[in-house]
């Protein structure tokens, strides 16, 4: 009985097969059994995959395209203790198993141990584009399991799939399974693996990972995959609802802690309102309304929230009302608003409230809660990345209307609109002095600026470039502009 199943996926990759089937083949541990399925290749890769003769290979070809092979009846006839992932594009060091290997007889207690990554690029090189995502996410680092799901939950999936090896009996016992799943499911099998056991990543960089420049590696940031991504994340947030104890759930989420009321907690509740305050995932936020409606339907639920957190279905049709996980209100519709407070100090990323809020009828309204700060200025960003106009501006403060502000970036008044030539609009307020404030509201009529005037500024601007005033400022030539345009 061979000790290791090795399952070497096959698809369209005839460029590069030989060179994984040889890493596998010839590795220093011997003893695995190799499965190689091929997915109906429309390529040369079937031809090369039939040239081999060994006899640990068992070669499988579909007869049609099936998306993948990782079904169960196909690992009950695998004969493995172990079993090790492969891509048909990705290449292994000579010693990666028997390292793998080695470390699992010895430590009986970790479910699969990973290796660190390196990664390649179509010609086999190693990968140096630093802002490419793949560049640096595959971790080597270890933690206990309640810490990688805590990474995992926050900073999504950092584990090679072709890196893995993991015990059998997990695999079959514990259902590591994710079909139906295109953008995430070795991140689905990883999640699902540490609810209950241990994982090691080896230091050494045993598995060469191949980055495609088309994006064509089944990760890729294709516009498919980025809707797709968003969709699976609910099945992970399924998985994280499955931690109901509390003492596990505080290790896996030590932030928790706030939702501990005497003693006592609801998980479930704790995890939806992480979800929703600590995240921006969709799959995780629609799971999370979904689960607070469900507790508040719940008699027994409804109380005990009612108790520890004073949380009512009022507090549910609220986040209903705002989470639109099903984008029924257009992105246009949308500002990403920011509001800056200092008291003498200069403005700072430490020192502001973000919001999102949604135009009506081209009029918003937005209101943040400073709780009783120090301020002696403030800096309103009313959206970012979008060209606006802003017409009856109107702020208070603590209930009092203020008039002292002004429009700092590059604006052109037309008929009452500040027409704001920049992806940053900033409104400054001046307190004069410094004071105690809890609340400060604003609101506006609100159009976006039309491409047509975009154009006429820019040509404006580009003109005066022209005739050799470039060593003005923009806020300059605007003030040429307008004198002009009077005469």
């Amino acid at each position: 009985m061979p000790k290791v199943t090795v399952l070497l996926t096959s698809y369209n990759h005839g460029n590069y097969i030989r060179n994984s089937i040889d890493s596998i083949l010839n590795q220093t541990f011997k003893d695995f059994e190799l499965y190689i399925i091929d997915d109906c290749s429309t390529d040369h890769s079937w031809d090369i995959i039939q040239e081999y003769k060994d006899d640990r290979i068992i070669a499988i070809r579909h007869e049609k395209n099936e998306g993948g092979c990782t079904t169960r009846a196909l690992y009950s006839s695998f004969k493995g203790k172990y079993f090790a992932m492969a891509h048909c594009d990705d290449v292994w060091e000579l010693d990666k198993l028997e390292k793998q290997v080695e470390y699992l007889e010895n430590h009986p207690e970790t479910g699969a141990c990973f290796t660190n990554v390196q990664v390649i690029d179509d010609e086999g090189n190693d990968f140096d584009q630093e802002n490419h995502p793949y560049s640096k996410v595959f971790l080597n680092e270890n933690m206990n399991r309640f810490e990688w799901l805590n990474h995992f939950f926050y900073k999504g999936n950092r584990l090679c799939h072709p890196s893995s090896l993991i015990r059998m009996d997990v695999q079959m016992n514990d259902d590591l399974f994710a079909a139906g799943l295109g953008a995430l499911p070795d991140f689905y099998r990883w999640v699902k693996l540490c609810l209950k056991h241990e994982i090691y990543v080896h230091p050494d960089k045993l598995t060469k990972f191949r980055i495609h420049a088309d994006e064509s590696n089944t990760s890729g940031q294709t516009p498919t995959n980025r809707i797709r991504v968003h969709n699976e994340f609910y099945q992970i947030a399924k998985l994280y609802g499955r931690i109901q104890n509390q003492s596990e759930f505080l290790q896996v989420f030590p932030e928790a802690s706030e939702y501990v009321v005497n003693g006592k907690m609801n998980v479930d509740y704790a995890l939806a309102q992480i979800m929703l305050n600590r995240t921006n995932i969709k799959g995780f936020h629609f799971y999370a309304m979904n689960k607070l409606m469900e507790l508040v339907r719940n008699e027994e639920t409804k109380d005990e929230l009612i108790d520890l957190y004073g949380f009512t279905k009022r507090d549910v049709c609220a986040i209903s009302g705002k989470l639109d996980v099903f984008h029924v209100v257009d992105d246009n519709e949308y500002l990403t608003s920011s509001l800056y407070y200092t008291n003498n100090e200069g403005f700072s990323e430490s020192n502001k409230i973000g919001k999102t809020i949604t135009m009506m009828n081209n009029h918003f309204k937005v209101s943040f809660d400073l709780d009783h700060k120090k301020v002696s200025q403030l800096r309103f960003d009313p959206t970012e990345g979008k060209y606006i106009s802003l017409k009856n501006l109107f702020i208070t403060i603590d209930g009092k209307k203020i008039n002292d502000y002004v429009v700092l970036r590059h604006y052109e008044i037309d008929e009452d609109w500040y027409d704001i030539y920049s992806l940053d609009p900033t409104i400054w307020i001046d307190l004069k002095e410094s004071k105690e404030v809890c609340e400060v509201t604003i609101e506006a009529d609100i159009k976006y600026i039309e491409q047509v005037k975009l154009l006429d500024y820019e040509n404006k601007v580009s003109e005066l470039r022209r005739k050799n005033v470039d060593d003005l400022s923009v806020k300059q030539l605007l003030g040429i502009i307008k004198r002009r345009a009077k005469r």
